[in-house]
């Protein structure tokens, strides 16, 4: 594993763990994280930081491709809600990694975070984009996870 997409992976997981710690009760919840009742979503699964810069194309049939290869190189998946939301899976691409590009139904406690995260990736051989997320996100720790009808 290359240097950079090392620091891609450790940056993603930490920003993930620490929505997962939260989202599953472990330690404090602060200010910057609030808990809700289960909630269900539905919504297609994307590659978040395609999404963020781009997300009239993330969800196309024709960035598959491109999609896949992020998240084979540890970018994280979400699930973007029918009201343009994005849900960020506390356990990382494990559970819709299979779905990506597909529109599901997930359930699960949702945490709403606060704090930035930024998303890190490789560009190349030496170079490195991030994507920093301000003004609050959302984790979901998935209860159920299954393809719906659009």
């Amino acid at each position: 594993m290359s240097v950079s997409r090392f620091a891609c992976v450790c940056v993603v997981a930490i920003g993930l763990m620490t929505g997962s710690a939260a989202a599953a009760g472990h330690g404090r919840t602060s200010k910057a994280a609030e808990k809700t009742a289960a909630k269900t979503i539905t919504g297609n699964v994307v590659d978040a930081a395609c999404f963020m810069i781009h997300p009239s194309a993330a969800d196309t049939p024709s960035h598959h491709e491109c999609g896949t290869a992020c998240m084979k190189s540890g970018v994280p998946l979400a699930i973007v809600a029918e009201d343009g939301s994005l849900y960020f899976p506390a356990d990382g691409n494990k559970q819709v990694a299979p779905l990506y590009g597909q529109h599901v139904k997930a359930t699960g406690i949702v945490t709403e975070k606060s704090d930035p995260m930024e998303l890190k990736m490789s560009v190349g051989q030496k170079n490195t984009m991030t994507v920093k997320v301000e003004g609050g996100y959302r984790v979901i720790e998935i209860q159920t996870l299954a393809k719906a009808a659009k």
